[in-house]
């Protein structure tokens, strides 16, 4: 059987706090922190919402996701299933599909989601590809804070209002604005043309939602992280319930008398957030972490879709060995070392946050490294001497990885460039090669390349594991 952990809400006389414990069965009132287990079933209404988020392209356990929500649609009468964002992006068998997220997109309506907010990643493939997997999904699309502008993507709904067993519950969307400009952490070209506003701040427009819709419950379903929906939280206490996303994390908790939470990452997890709505106001709130990693039974047909779809024998050729297990930082200084390589570039960069998986040992696969690199960025080449290349890396004010012939110091915020523990000549020439994404987020330092490569930065990685790579990668212990 499925494993669960039940988080039950208290509240103390000073401060609101959580309790993880085994499943009880019993629940608290919000407000007086009373037992409601006694308490008559006539005099409240139940709903149920199991919730995902930061699911990345993982579809190995929908068979699983199936069979919950189907009995759960059974047991309860007022049942939702929504996702809090970042559907895409981390597994080749969605990212690279002829049509590209169809596979997530096509399980995820035949598991029966009622609703999914953007996240940053849903643009990663560009907004005609978006257009086209929201118009194929039977699940609706939210997003209060992004307007078509003179972008190609379809206007996004504020909000969606879904009834389900006599109850109404209005889900309204926040995607995530952190990247340069006010824009959600994507390629920019991606989302070329469209404007984003900060979510939290223009969500009072929602303050009488629940009124002229006839909701009975408003839920803030964001992508933006533990911290921003804590503020989002306490500055608008007309919300009832915070379902968030975009830092994977895993939580059920009271604040303001209210309730926010996150239910993981990569399908590994799906959260359960019982409600109980009480003829006097009062809500009460029970989170549940359903495991879907623990054995237990599975729809057969989503199964036997999923292998369908995972029938991609390219994807599992042997083109490398590892040594070792790598964790991040080893596996950027790979990254960095292979694209130098193919590039024959003297200095290469590559921001971690674009390094999304780890290099496990044994056999590499074209999957282990379109996992690794799931954005499909371009490579690009610049020629500039060593006083600009060190001004240039001043300015990227995002963690990266190097890797080069020379070594990179820093004093401060100064960077100095060696060699043999010699500085550089400042007019010496040299050639820097980094991923689009980098001179497209940095587009003032940045000028035309001198060279484009043909291939995305994956697809190098690949070919130097076919060609050049001279034996096992190991790069224990490796920080650059």
């Amino acid at each position: 059987m499925y494993r669960s952990t039940r988080i039950l809400l208290t509240i103390s006389v000073f401060f609101v706090y959580s309790i993880v414990t085994a499943c009880s069965g019993e629940s608290y009132d919000q407000l007086s922190g009373e037992s409601l287990k006694n308490t008559p079933p006539e005099a409240f209404k139940e709903v149920v919402i199991f919730s995902v988020n930061d699911v990345h392209g993982r579809i190995d356990n929908f068979g699983k996701v199936k069979h919950i929500i189907d009995e759960a649609r059974k047991e309860y009468q007022s049942v939702y299933f929504v996702s809090a964002g970042d559907l895409f992006s981390g597994n080749p068998i969605v990212d690279f599909h002829p049509e590209k997220g169809y596979p997530l997109i096509d399980l995820l309506s035949k598991s029966g989601l009622d609703v999914n907010v953007m996240g940053n990643h849903e643009f990663d493939y560009g907004q005609q590809e978006l257009a086209e997997r929201m118009a194929q999904a039977s699940f609706d699309f939210i997003c209060s804070n992004v307007e078509p502008g003179s972008g190609s993507l379809p206007e996004v709904p504020d909000y969606t209002l879904i009834e389900s067993g006599g109850l109404k519950v209005a889900f309204v969307g926040i995607v995530e604005t952190g990247s340069r400009g006010g824009l959600p952490l994507t390629h920019p070209k991606k989302v070329q043309g469209l404007g984003f506003e900060d979510g939290n701040a223009a969500f009072g427009r929602f303050a009488s939602l629940k009124e002229t819709s006839g909701a009975d419950l408003l839920v803030a379903l964001t992508h933006q992280g533990e911290q921003e929906d804590r503020e989002l939280l306490s500055q608008h206490g007309f919300i009832d319930l915070v379902i968030g996303g975009h830092t994977n994390q895993l939580y059920g908790y009271s604040l303001n008398n209210k309730f926010m939470v996150m239910s993981g990452k990569h399908l590994e997890t799906m959260g359960k957030t019982t409600l109980k709505l009480f003829d006097d106001g009062r809500i009460s709130y029970d989170f549940e972490v359903v495991d879907l990693v623990a054995q237990g039974p599975e729809d057969a047909e989503i199964v036997a879709l999923i292998a369908q779809y995972n029938n991609r024998p390219e994807f599992y050729e042997t083109i490398g060995q590892s040594a070792r297990d790598h964790d991040r930082r080893e596996t950027a200084c790979f990254y960095t070392d292979a694209l130098r390589l193919v590039s024959k570039a003297d200095f290469t960069i590559q921001n971690r946050g674009g390094v999304r998986a780890n290099l496990d040992a044994g056999p590499v696969t074209p999957f282990d490294i379109y996992t690794i690199d799931p954005f499909g960025n371009g490579l690009e080449a610049y020629e500039l001497s060593v006083a600009a290349l060190e001004d240039l890396l001043e300015q990227i004010d995002v963690s990266f990885s190097y890797s080069s012939e020379f070594t990179m110091q820093r004093y401060g915020d100064q960077i100095e460039l060696l060699h043999n523990g010699v500085p550089l000549p400042n007019d010496m020439p040299v050639t820097f090669a980094l991923n689009d994404y980098l001179t497209n987020e940095f587009d003032e330092l940045f000028g035309d390349p001198t060279l484009t490569y043909e291939l995305t930065t994956a697809d190098y990685l690949i070919q130097y594991l076919k060609t050049l790579t001279p034996g096992p990668i190991n790069y224990q212990d490796c920080e650059r």
